[in-house]
């Protein structure tokens, strides 16, 4: 199964992008801001192999986007990374990392930011890579796009290579 998730926490113009990507694609959309989870609280449950100690909308989400196909992750930036309700997501890949294994999941991100220069997208990035290294899932591309301050400038760009990366 393929699916976008809209990691804002607000609707917006990641909320525009996912639509678009989801009429386009077919990809079930998935809000992670109506997902009920809590972050990593660092207890090291998953260090004795046990898993992540939260059964909740994560541990869920992270399971069926584990199970394979394409999964594109569309976020705002804030202060060149994540917003909070995402990294909180993102972290607790950790659970996945302890176990090591591979899975035959392809991730892309799609991100969004005032910033037009481009490396305020690298801490992103980078943060995203390793999210992928820890599920054990393929870094199948990324896109930035800059210039985005309120949800109407979305609109104005064009985002049709984002298809050309999903395939």
């Amino acid at each position: 199964m393929n699916r976008v998730i809209c990691m804002s926490p607000h609707s917006g113009s990641c909320d525009y992008l996912t639509a678009r990507v989801a009429d386009k694609t077919g990809f079930e959309r998935i809000f992670l801001r109506s997902l009920g989870f809590s972050p990593c609280n660092g207890c090291g449950g998953c260090v004795s192999g046990n898993g992540c100690v939260y059964d909740d909308g994560a541990s869920r989400l992270l399971e069926d986007i584990r199970r394979g196909g394409k999964t594109l992750f569309v976020t705002p930036l804030y202060f060149c990374n994540f917003p909070a309700c995402a990294k909180a997501f993102l972290d607790r890949a950790q659970a996945y990392w302890e176990k090591g294994q591979k899975c035959p999941s392809q991730f892309y991100l799609l991100a969004v930011g005032g910033q037009g220069e481009e490396n305020n997208f690298s801490s992103a990035y980078l943060t995203f890579r390793a999210f992928c290294i820890a599920m054990g899932a393929e870094f199948a591309g990324a896109k930035y796009i800059g210039g985005v301050e309120e949800a109407g400038d979305i609109a104005e760009k064009d985002v049709l290579d984002v298809f050309d990366m999903i395939g």
